[in-house]
């Protein structure tokens, strides 16, 4: 019992300086493990399982555990509230062995414009004069909209139990002029500032962190695709297959010009993000919008995310579909992900992450296509095609059997290769017909769907709409205007020729010998804030070349 006490004070102690990091492994590694996934076959069906907790408390004097506060304050007030301390409570039911941590987090959701002279502050203590007189106590100010503090209370121990050396945590919030220090005059209550304030012994109930966690995959005229990271290390393991909640993460659009507001007085705050003036949100349409199982969710033109949980890449991630934009628009989204207390997944607090920045193409030249049946790992634009401009169903069914047509005769010559022979035998002790299978497939997707663009950049081709890169394309998809062609990765090739068997002779253009034909044919993975060249399968495998390396 002694060794788990000395385990949950170790965990709380790592928490106060690690919050929002996330491991990014995969547990599926040499490991036969399905997918459980609620709505795999539905994009936009939100089933908010495995989500528990209380809501937030208005204009309270105490508060609870993991729930927090929503108060208003102007000039000349004071909030005062009581935290009351359980031992046993602390580090999700078992008792610490030396001290109670006690985190304290919050948000600014709304204040006044121009009001950089204000700080709103935070005063705790264990002493309950401090409600009498805050300046006794430790302080904390909201900085970009956001607080973190820790109160630590020493525990008394015995044979039988633990308890806190102190029974209430007391916390004093006002307002306070930057320069002077002293609090606002009770004269100055025009304007009102709203925050959420938590206490929690086991975690930061509101938490951010650095890093955007999101991706922009591609977009198109009225649409964009983004997608997390890794999110494995998010999954409730079993024995043989893993389950992920799709309402773990959610997005926010805000236009361009509302997010600079945002980002000026509220840059870290969840809550400002989730009840500001959104254009859209994946929380907010996800069941109104709801894809059947028959529907494909590239036939909705409205205004709406819609999300499904996928394996991509070679991992397995949350992507979002944005539909009804506008063309020639910037674009902000944010990224919040709820996290666990003690009954599982909460649906107050959570983390906020930093945004990312996307703009919409300026004609329809390009068509932004994924969730295909054989080149899975498509997602990204394609030049439309003139058959069906208005059916981007249609146009990715088309891209698809292409591609599987010209993987068919490749399927049957390696069925010639001793695949099931004794390892001394097969062709490679490291790598099986599988693998050459993949590659090939990764390979022919992206060589016969070319990804498209409006932009022009030294590392794109311009495609005349009646000169494709093949004649499948020029027959069968027809373009309905010419574009920029993002190039197939030469890291592609590279793995084909290393994952299949010399008999087939597959050899890749080089700078020394066929110069011309690798840059009409490929490009590199430059490292660059835009896609240099288009990529498919494992992006693990892809090597990041310096710009002045070529």
């Amino acid at each position: 019992m002694i060794v788990w006490q000395l385990l949950c004070v170790i965990y709380c102690l790592l928490v106060t300086t690690i919050q929002g990091i996330f491991q990014d492994f995969n547990p599926f590694a040499d490991r036969n493990i399905s997918l459980k996934i609620p709505s795999i076959n539905g994009w936009g069906e939100n089933k908010n399982i495995m989500t528990t907790g209380q809501q937030t408390i208005i204009n309270s004097d105490s508060i609870y555990e993991w729930t927090p506060i929503l108060s208003n304050i102007t000039g000349g007030k004071k909030d005062s509230f009581v935290f009351t301390i359980d031992a046993e409570a602390s580090g999700y039911g078992f008792a610490p062995t030396y001290e109670v941590l006690m985190f304290i987090s919050g948000n600014i959701c709304h204040m006044p414009a121009n009001k950089s002279d204000v700080e709103l502050t935070i005063y705790y203590s264990f002493n309950e004069s401090i409600l009498d007189n805050p300046a006794i106590g430790q302080s904390a100010i909201f900085q970009d909209g956001y607080i973190q503090a820790l109160a630590i209370s020493p525990v008394q121990s015995s044979s039988s139990n633990a308890t806190s050396t102190y029974s209430n945590l007391y916390v004093v919030t006002e307002l306070i002029n930057s320069t002077t220090q002293q609090p606002l005059p009770s004269s100055d209550t025009s304007e009102n500032w709203e925050y959420r304030l938590s206490i929690s012994e086991n975690d930061l109930v509101f938490q951010w962190d650095v890093r955007p966690w999101v991706e922009i995959l591609d977009t198109d005229m009225n649409s964009a695709l983004l997608s997390t990271g890794n999110v494995t290390a998010d999954a409730k393991v079993y024995h043989n297959y893993s389950i992920y909640d799709p309402s773990l993460y959610d997005l926010y659009v805000y236009s361009y010009e509302d997010s600079v507001q945002l980002n000026e007085n509220y840059n870290l705050s969840l809550c400002a993000v989730k009840n500001g003036p959104h254009l859209v949100s994946s929380q907010d349409t996800s069941n109104k919008t709801a894809t059947t199982n028959n529907t494909s969710p590239l036939e909705h033109t409205n205004l709406a995310i819609q999300k499904k949980i996928t394996e991509y890449g070679g991992s397995v991630s949350e992507m979002f579909y944005v539909s009804g934009l506008n063309a020639s628009t910037t674009y902000v989204a944010y990224l919040t992900k709820k996290i666990s207390n003690s009954d599982g997944l909460s649906s107050v607090g959570g983390i906020l992450f930093s945004q990312v920045y996307f703009t919409t193409k300026s004609t329809d030249a390009c068509s932004l296509i994924f969730d295909l049946d054989f080149c899975s790992d498509v997602a990204y634009s394609v030049p439309t095609s003139s058959f069906s401009v208005d059916n981007k169903t249609l146009m990715a069914q088309t891209y698809d059997h292409i591609a599987e047509a010209l993987y068919a005769n490749f399927s049957k010559a390696l069925q010639l290769i001793s695949c099931d022979a004794d390892e001394d035998a097969r062709y490679s002790p490291i790598m099986s017909c599988d693998d050459c299978a993949e590659a090939y497939r990764d390979w022919v997707c992206a060589v016969s769907i070319p990804r498209c663009s409006t932009t022009s950049s030294q590392y794109y081709i311009h495609r005349n709409k009646t000169h494709n890169r093949n004649d499948y394309l020029n027959k069968f998809i027809k373009p309905l205007d010419d574009y920029y062609e993002i190039l197939p990765c030469i890291d592609m090739c590279y793995t084909l020729v290393r994952n299949c068997p010399s008999d087939f002779g597959f050899a890749c253009p080089n700078d020394a010998t066929t110069e011309d034909l690798l840059y009409q044919s490929y490009n590199f993975y430059m490292d660059t804030d835009y896609a240099t060249c288009n990529y498919i399968g494992n992006s693990s495998l892809i090597e990041v070349r310096a710009l002045d390396d070529t």
